[in-house]
């Protein structure tokens, strides 16, 4: 963390390819527990330097709402990473996950939505024969199907009517927002118009609303740029998905074009006052 210029890391666990949640209720339940317990035994031997987001068994969506409980109000954990898709290809906009995001509301915390793996008949249809073959598993996780994922599940949560239900609900979205913020105007003109369109608000709205963004290492300046036009600077807070990605996260945010007060907002002040640290 000093190497990289990180003064506090969120611990948390599992990726698109080591998501427990792959496993039946009867077994993601008990390691999730084991793994939230975990993580704040690694919170408590560390306070200065960690903080921890819960993983949960989203497949039994009301054992997963009491175990977000379980991990703030016992563990003292921050909120809760969400790996995308569930088991079976179910997104979470179902009405069958509400006790999850209902949950998060009640307790104020946020669930950071990280990508997920596409579906088989998705990795079939679109990350297929390329040449060389490497290039297909490639395009199915980190080069762009991951993100295409997970940028489609805010995206769905926004049109479920999420956020007219919960407005006080968060969401963290990392890798400069996965797609979404270079088409907000573009998803506003096609949904806003829709037939019995129940949303009080254009979808851009909840996004600047309720949505944080995150670099997750990608530090590139054209992106940057983009999603602070889009989002505004309150709304993005600096991450480097470390270990998978290195290098110094804190030289690039101190050499970007924006003033020194929107760099400490970022560096620290506004993910401060999202998980209400003291």
């Amino acid at each position: 963390m000093d190497k990289n210029g990180i003064d506090m890391q969120i611990l948390s666990y599992g990726d698109a390819s080591t998501n427990p949640d792959m496993l039946p209720a009867e077994q993601s339940i008990p390691l999730t527990k084991r793994i939230n317990d975990n993580i704040a035994a690694n919170v408590k031997r560390h306070p200065d330097r960690y903080l921890g987001f819960a993983t949960l068994p989203v497949s039994d969506p009301k054992a997963a709402a009491q175990e977000l409980k379980r991990s703030v109000t016992e563990l003292g954990l921050q909120g809760a990473l969400l790996l995308g898709t569930a088991r079976g290809g179910h997104f979470l906009d179902e009405p069958q996950f509400l006790p999850i995001f209902e949950m998060a509301a009640e307790l104020d915390v946020p669930l950071y939505i990280h990508p997920s793996m596409p579906s088989e008949t998705i990795r079939k249809a679109y990350y297929s024969d390329m040449n060389p073959i490497g290039f297909n598993a490639i395009m199915a996780t980190p080069g762009w199907g991951w993100h295409m994922e997970a940028g489609l599940h805010v995206t769905r949560l926004i049109l479920s009517g999420l956020f007219d239900k919960f407005p006080n609900l968060k969401l963290i979205s990392g890798h400069w927002g996965e797609f979404v913020p270079y088409f907000l105007e573009r998803l506003d003109d096609a949904t806003t118009p829709v037939v019995g369109n129940p949303l009080a608000h254009p979808v851009s709205y909840y996004y600047k609303k309720n949505v944080y963004v995150t670099p997750s290492g990608m530090f590139t300046w054209p992106q940057m740029q983009l999603v602070l036009t889009e989002m505004g600077t309150d709304h993005v807070l600096w991450a480097q998905d470390y270990p998978y990605v290195k290098g110094n996260a804190e030289d690039f945010l101190a050499n970007t074009a924006i003033s020194a007060d929107d760099k400490e907002k970022i560096a620290h002040g506004n993910i401060e006052k999202l998980l209400k640290l003291k």
